[in-house]
């Protein structure tokens, strides 16, 4: 097909031929001309120009042509083009081609020799198509527009609402709203975060909704304890906002606005770049407009004012940066319009207040609805409806969270365990939901043993828990609950099955080291259970001390399971306890004559590798093993033994030892290693168990 001369005014086109033989494509050229305008183009750079230029509705692509698949493939990854159907022009009509054609975006395919009848029926019908998606496109965007127009509505209705509450902060929240966006303009921000920045400062102290009126409205000094219901306030608007997703940020513009930068806020004491952004700029404008508003015990500041007192709390109160950008647009002038004195008089001298504008009937009816939705989503939340997950019983993630940060601010301190079922995903592929859902109330039953009166157990989804315990607790007594925990997990599941199915890893935090409020304790304790993960699970770790040197400290599971084992508590024909080293099978017919032996101690000591990832560093697994072995065959007597239990772990039987003795043999264990293999990255860490004494298990 002669080519087409480019018409450069021309701004749309309806089809383009891609192919490198001429000849060959004429006749599609011709089929379709007459109803449509082509365009040609013989290789990929060519038609790229074209498409820079032209707005085409469909892409006839030779695929004979070298590149073929290229060309297909950049098509489809331009946001653009990807958009235009794409009909491929083969000799292959195989299943194999039609499949690799398909998989790579094309919608049709036309097979050679080309038949009139079937290029055009075929090319109509995608055309019908490609039309039909766009009016749905577009009406789709219409129907957007018009949710977005009533959802916008139904915020400033609740807005509204809100405001109406505090007799002397009329219009603050629209004020707020108007403030954080022009802030938001400086920023930079593109018009989408703009409006989002807005619909978040509407909506910021949606939790006065659950603050009493007389409360709100009271003219004197507040108690402490009517502070402490207003300081309530950010978490109710959380609670109730936290299911919105059309407006990303809202619940944490509702939560952190009283932060302060320097950590001095509330509900949690968040410093710096730990309180989100939003809330950053929303703490600037909710000040700002405290400031310039008239309110019962003082007449709103003058301009002046208000810039010295954000350049004295900059770096304080509020983000430095944000603080400059904002005293800048002060300086050169920014203001919001000021409110009516006139209504502020009657408000005062409880006069009838006459109303700036009148909401139309649909707005009523939207406030109206609005607020019972708020007010039953209040009072269940007062009463307690929501406190506990479904399944377990257990309180659910955001009534322990609230009752975890009360519990912090009361002690100042506490101890902080994320505990995660390992391969959960497989229970339930394996043995159904069923069995799932029984294994998570096992898990539900072992932690409501240790909910005392000030501890708290929650289940924050899926197959996460939270064991919090407020106040001082040693480093010892948590490894025991630890392992307590562990144990009774295990003996529960042997009762529904098989005590293999699954498995425990625990990340600790400890408050206030690290952390003091949970976010910042969940979010360490789940670094420190990562590197469990990593480590090879079915262990635990604490945040600040072991993780930093590196180690992950897995409890006596393996040594307890060994118990089990040789003292019948579990049937080893099962399949349930295998190791993969066969040497392990001497081992193990020698370990069961010394238990049978009365009166005879036995130690076992199980040693484990890791880096605080799992996995030795400078040589690899085998060499680190290698090292291992050489110092419990240097360490031991003639008459004690020992064998790979794992990869990473070694298993030694001491015969006739105490447990003082057996603690000293494994330090010379340890010390030897590092003699041999250096340190480096690399922890060797220690178990050790009592099997038999005197006799008894």
């Amino acid at each position: 097909m002669p080519e087409q001369k480019r018409e450069t005014e021309l701004k749309k086109a309806d089809i383009l031929i891609v192919g490198e033989d001429a000849a060959g494509l004429e006749p599609v050229g011709q089929i379709l001309t007459q109803d449509y305008c082509v365009l040609s183009a013989h290789d990929g750079r060519q038609a790229f120009e074209l498409l820079e230029e032209y707005s085409f509705r469909l892409i006839l692509l030779d695929y004979s042509a070298p590149g073929g698949d290229r060309i297909l493939s950049c098509l489809k990854e331009n946001p653009e083009w990807s958009r235009i159907p794409v009909i491929v022009l083969t000799e292959d009509v195989t299943a194999e081609t039609e499949k690799h054609i398909f998989a790579m975006g094309a919608l049709d395919f036309i097979g050679k020799p080309y038949v009139p009848m079937t290029v055009k029926q075929r090319v109509e019908r995608i055309l019908e198509l490609y039309g039909l998606r766009q009016e749905m496109e577009s009406r789709l965007e219409e129907k957007t527009r018009m949710l977005e127009r009533v959802s916008l509505n139904s915020i400033m209705a609740i807005a509204s609402t809100i405001d109406a509450k505090d007799a002397y902060t009329s219009g603050h929240s629209m004020r707020v709203a108007k403030c954080a966006s022009a802030i938001a303009r400086q920023l930079g921000w593109d018009d989408e975060k703009v409006r989002n920045i807005q619909y978040i400062g509407l909506l910021h102290d949606i939790g006065k909704i659950g603050v009493p009126d007389s409360i709100l409205n009271k003219p004197a000094r507040l108690t402490a304890e009517e502070f402490s219901q207003i300081k309530r306030h950010p978490l109710l608007g959380a609670e109730i906002l936290k299911d919105v997703r059309m407006i990303p940020g809202v619940a944490d513009g509702a939560r952190y606005h009283h932060e302060r930068y320097d950590g001095g806020g509330y509900p949690y004491g968040l410093k710096g770049e730990e309180i989100p952004l939003c809330a950053r700029i929303i703490a600037l404008a909710d000040t700002y407009d405290a400031m310039t508003s008239n309110r019962i015990y003082r007449a709103r500041l003058p301009q002046k004012r208000v810039i010295a007192e954000f350049e004295r709390c900059s770096g304080t109160q509020f983000d430095p940066q944000l603080c400059e950008l904002f005293v800048g647009m002060l300086k050169q002038g920014f203001h919001l319009p000021q409110e009516n004195r006139r209504r502020k008089e009657e408000a005062a001298s409880g006069e009838k207040q006459r109303p700036e504008r009148k909401m139309d009937r649909e707005q009523e009816r939207i406030a109206e609805e609005n607020a019972l939705l708020l007010n039953r989503v209040l009072s269940e939340y007062s009463r307690g409806k929501n406190e506990t997950d479904s399944l377990t019983g257990l309180h659910n993630r955001s009534f322990g969270e609230a009752r975890i940060d009360r519990l912090l601010a009361e002690e100042r301190q506490g101890t902080f365990l994320l505990i995660d079922l390992d391969d959960f995903k497989r229970v339930n592929d394996m043995y159904g939901h069923l069995v799932g859902d029984r294994v998570l109330k096992v898990l539900a039953s072992v932690l409501s043993g240790l909910s005392e009166e000030r501890n708290e157990v929650c289940r924050l989804g899926g197959d996460e828990f939270v064991l919090f315990l407020p106040g001082t607790v040693e480093k010892e007594n948590i490894k025991k609950i630890i392992g307590h925990v562990m144990e009774d997990f295990g003996q529960g599941l042997a009762g529904i099955g098989s005590r293999e199915m699954t498995h425990l890893s625990v990340g600790v935090a400890q408050g206030p080291q690290d952390g003091s409020h949970f976010l910042q304790l969940y979010s360490n304790a789940d670094k420190a259970l990562y590197y469990v993960k990593k480590s090879g699970k079915n262990a635990y770790s604490f945040y600040r001390e072991e993780q930093a040197q590196g180690t992950v400290r897995k409890p006596d599971t393996d040594l307890v399971h060994i118990r089990d084992l040789l003292e019948g508590r579990i049937n080893r024909d099962t399949g349930a306890f295998k190791v993969p080293y066969e040497e392990f099978e001497n081992l193990y017919a020698y370990l069961s004559r010394c238990v049978k032996r009365k009166g005879q101690q036995v130690q076992t000591l199980l040693f484990t590798l890791g880096d605080g990832e799992g996995y030795p560093q400078g040589g690899g697994n085998e060499d680190a093993m290698a090292a291992l072995e050489v110092s419990v065959a240097y360490s031991l007597r003639m008459v004690d033994v020992g064998s790979r239990y794992s990869s990473l772990q070694y298993i030694v039987i001491l015969v006739d030892t105490n447990l003082e003795n057996g603690r000293m043999v494994a330090e010379r264990v340890v010390n030897q290693f590092y003699k041999i293999y250096g340190g480096g990255q690399t922890q060797l860490s220690y178990d050790i168990q009592t099997m038999v004494v005197n006799g008894e298990a």
